[in-house]
């Protein structure tokens, strides 16, 4: 039976990000002894026609479709991306006979959505790697599913292949765009941040690799030529001396690369951060969010404005780059915090800012029980404080719109793709640190 992976998504911003989910999936697939082919959407100018013509060439028995973004949570330049999924599967009918299964982090948090808008065959929430081989199966055997909507089990032990299948992607492009190859080196996340889907998505216990493993994926890559990684882990540097291991791996190894990724703003041991720099790290992204006390109690944040000054203090000491993520305009959040969270990320001498606008809600987070009764439909819900909802674009205008190194989406600033683009086309690698600093 021949099997057809589709990769669909085509946001680039700030990078173009490598399926990794899809890619899991296409490499259980094939171990399963299933004919598994690629279409990934993310380079492609009409992916419409291109996908005509793969499934007119390939003709597969099954076409799975991993749907990775809803949207590009920007507010107030919202993209819902359903409309483009809808011709997608629209056009998958038209062309081809072959049953539809669509999964992955983005269905998995609107599951009836999806199956109502999409309607495919299929549809698998969670981790789809043992239950779509099931339903591959049973198709294959003829087998009658009335089930159309399916909960996969949680897979306890995530070392049951060594890594993702990236054969059939285009690796080298996302390379040159997105600056890194990213590696993921647990599933799961320990914090409860009251507006994040990543526990929905991967439960709240750590599940993790063996570092020895994931330092073979990274060596991998590196016997091919490349020398930057991204850790796409909600959390890298938790727990603490988890991270240490991997890091001590990639050192024992010897093996010179430059690696970046997600952190919480708060270090407990500051050796930690000398042995993340002695195995490569160049910069760190904080997972920041806000920075006065208000607002990250408001998102059941567990670290302090202390802790962050602290990290960043770390961090600007050693010389690693900062970045720092924020959502600005959460519960109780007014002008007054909004001042002193600007004023606290001025302080730590960061490389970059994202600042998003607003908080996109998500069904079943623990935020919306705060909220209230909440319509989720079709299109984009946002929530900003009712203290700073009216001019909250015109307040980050005048104080981040002359910053060189703040990105705010909602005010179209720092998200020209075409300059990314020809940052990029320079040869410059790494994380986004990296394009601001170049870009100055």
């Amino acid at each position: 039976m021949k099997i057809l992976i589709c990769a669909v998504n085509r946001e680039k911003f700030p990078d173009p990000v490598f399926p990794i989910g899809a890619a899991y999936i296409a490499g259980a697939v094939k171990k399963a002894g299933f004919d598994v082919n690629i279409f990934d959407a993310c380079f492609l100018d009409d992916p419409l026609t291109a996908i005509a013509e793969c499934l007119k060439k390939e003709k597969p028995d099954v076409i799975g479709i991993s749907i990775r973004n809803i949207d590009n949570t920007v507010f107030p330049e919202t993209e819902n991306y359903i409309h483009y999924y809808k011709d997608f599967i629209k056009t998958c009918r038209q062309h081809s006979d072959a049953k539809i299964v669509i999964g992955g982090s983005g269905f998995t948090v609107f599951p009836e959505l999806f199956m109502k808008e999409l309607t495919p065959d299929f549809g698998i929430i969670g981790e789809g790697e043992f239950a779509f081989i099931e339903l591959l199966n049973d198709l294959a055997s003829g087998k009658n599913r009335d089930e159309k909507l399916i909960q996969s089990n949680v897979i306890k032990d995530i070392n049951f292949e060594n890594f993702p299948d990236r054969e059939g992607f285009d690796l080298a492009t996302y390379y040159k765009y997105s600056g890194a190859i990213n590696i993921q080196t647990k599933r799961g996340c320990a914090f409860r941040c009251n507006y994040c889907t990543y526990p929905l998505i991967e439960g709240y216990n750590y599940r993790l690799r063996d570092p020895s493993v994931i330092v073979d994926e990274i060596e991998y890559f590196h016997k091919k030529g490349i020398r930057h990684f991204f850790f796409v882990d909600s959390v890298f540097n938790h727990p603490e001396e988890y991270a240490k291991k991997i890091c001590e791996e990639i050192i024992n190894r010897k093996l010179r690369i430059k690696w970046t990724g997600f952190f919480i703003p708060k270090i407990n041991d500051p050796d930690f951060i000398d042995v993340c720099m002695r195995s490569g790290l160049t910069g760190v992204d904080f997972g920041t969010d806000a920075f006065t006390e208000t607002t990250l109690k408001a998102y059941d944040k567990f670290f302090t404005v202390d802790d962050i000054f602290k990290a960043a203090e770390i961090c600007n000491e050693k010389g690693i780059k900062i970045n720092h993520s924020l959502i600005l305009g959460g519960p109780g959040e007014t002008y007054k915090t909004l001042n002193e969270t600007i004023e606290n990320i001025e302080k730590t001498n960061p490389t970059s800012v994202i600042a998003y606008i607003g908080v996109r809600l998500f069904p079943n987070t623990p935020i919306i029980n705060d909220l209230g009764q909440i319509d989720f439909g079709i299109n984009p819900v946002f929530y900003i404080s009712e203290h700073v909802r009216d001019g909250i674009l015109e307040f980050l205008q005048e104080k981040v719109g002359s910053k060189h190194n703040w990105v705010v989406p909602g005010l179209g600033k720092g998200t020209d793709l075409e300059f990314l683009k020809k940052l990029r086309e320079r040869g410059i690698k790494g994380s986004l640190l990296e394009l601001i600093q170049n870009a100055r």
